[in-house]
């Protein structure tokens, strides 16, 4: 995905994002796919997507997130909650006179594709999630750190262990400088190592303070693992995990009572 090709945009609440789009060809009459990135990636993420989906004609628009690569990272977590995320991706959307997009999410992409759904239906022709479903509105007052117990009746394991790690304050700083560590221990080559630390309380810092590392997956080639690590220590992981914070404050479950348009899959 080359850099020259990436547009931006200010949003009507004042923040850069950066993005990529090609326009789907005159002649194919190919939709637009909207690509949308988790954490702790950027819009990248997708580079395979794009090389596979352009030459058939598809539109396509990659962004990076609130956070994330040359758009805006803002450390308020208030300026992450989902009806915002929805706002700027439609002022995206205005921008590029996209009246419809195929919306594909992956991890806490799936949360920014929910709340688009949820706000802008009609801008969403069809949708899809990856590691992570579409993402119902919290209850108010609600707290999931709380739900660790069920949730680990459920898995198995404990998976609200990891958000309790991002929480903390000094959590970006930690990963920061054992950032290798950090990578290895977030896309292990075998998900065992994700049970056995990051959903264990204490176990993903423990992991981190020792700067153990382990293999990486194949998918994960050394000069796309660098540009990886060298976009996190450049923009800094405070508002990437900002997505995190604000799923554990009031803010985000009184943000999502705005809800007026849930759905079902």
């Amino acid at each position: 995905m080359e850099q020259s090709r990436y547009k931006q945009i200010k949003t009507q609440r004042g923040l850069k994002y950066s993005y990529f789009f090609t326009p789907a060809t005159n002649a194919s009459g190919k939709p637009v796919i909207f690509f949308v990135h988790g954490f702790p990636l950027h819009s990248s993420l997708w580079r395979e997507q794009v090389a596979f989906f352009e030459p058939l004609g598809y539109g396509l628009l990659v962004p990076d997130l609130l956070g994330y690569g040359g758009t805006d990272k803002p450390m308020d977590p208030k300026l992450y909650v989902g009806s915002s995320h929805a706002r700027d991706i439609a002022d995206i959307l205005d921008a590029e006179e996209l009246q419809q997009v195929i919306a594909i999410g992956h991890d806490w992409g799936s949360l920014a594709v929910s709340r688009l759904v949820n706000h802008h239906p009609r801008r969403v022709s069809a949708c899809g999630f990856l590691a992570v479903g579409y993402y119902p509105p919290v209850l108010p007052n609600a707290d999931i750190i709380t739900r660790s117990p069920e949730a680990s009746k459920i898995f198995g394991y404990d998976v609200f262990a990891l958000m309790r790690f991002f929480t903390e304050p000094d959590a970006a700083t930690v990963i920061k400088k054992h950032i290798d560590s950090f990578i290895s221990l977030f896309f292990p080559e075998s998900p065992r190592l994700s049970k056995d630390h990051l959903c264990v309380d204490g176990g993903a810092r423990a992991w981190l303070e020792a700067d153990k590392t382990a293999g990486l997956p194949s998918y994960m080639r050394q000069e796309e693992t660098e540009g990886f690590k060298q976009s996190l220590l450049s923009g800094g992981l405070s508002g990437p995990l900002c997505w995190y914070r604000v799923q554990i404050e009031k803010v985000n479950a009184e943000d999502d009572a705005s809800v007026r348009n849930e759905v079902s899959f």
